[in-house]
């Protein structure tokens, strides 16, 4: 078999998968109940902390919770990494053409370089750029808080209502870290 058809049998079965109905319902009232704390909060505290990217974050939080993208390291920190590149990039170069272009590739390259890994945080800089410009309270709220709400949500509502175990993808990280550790420590190895 080549490797095209490998790939087209794993789409197909991935698109011909059985449907759980239990598992859309629940990240799709995850998905609400995260967007909505974060709504709830703006309206009584008065202070805007929804933005476009958040309904992105709440697909990758709540579908597909065992994800990198989803931890809440990679959230919070894309967010803000990517946030800050859009005000560099306004301050820098204002809103020609090609700083959008510019902020969102140094945006991915930032979040790689760093290995906080968020793909709904790529289209920050553009927001930055279109609404906020040279703000600097846009750090605080909406990217900081409004991120830091949804992910701990996220959290809270992945460990209790769909008994995900968080974190995982960072345990495994460290396990393997420490393994690696053992095997150049052995005595059998020196």
């Amino acid at each position: 078999m080549s490797a095209a058809n490998s790939k087209i049998s794993k789409h197909q079965k991935w698109y011909h998968r059985r449907l759980n109905i239990k598992r859309i319902f629940t990240s799709s009232i995850g998905s609400m109940l995260g967007i909505g704390t974060v709504a709830y909060v703006s309206t009584i505290t008065g202070v805007n902390f929804i933005m476009p990217p958040l309904g992105a974050t709440c697909f990758i939080a709540f579908v597909i919770p065992d994800s990198a993208f989803a931890q809440p390291r990679n959230i919070i920190g894309g967010h803000v990494i990517s946030s800050i590149v859009g005000i560099l990039c306004s301050y820098c170069f204002g809103q020609q053409w090609w700083a959008y272009a510019l902020g969102v590739g140094v945006a991915i390259a930032a979040m790689q370089l760093l290995r906080i890994l968020h793909p709904p945080a790529a289209a920050n800089p553009i927001l930055v750029m279109l609404e906020w410009g040279l703000s600097l309270d846009i750090l605080l709220a909406p990217v900081l808080i409004g991120s830091s709400i949804l992910a701990l949500v996220a959290v809270i509502f992945n460990k209790f209502v769909i008994k995900h175990r968080y974190f995982r993808v960072v345990l495994l990280y460290v396990a393997n870290i420490s393994e690696n550790i053992r095997i150049i420590s052995s005595p059998r190895t020196l």
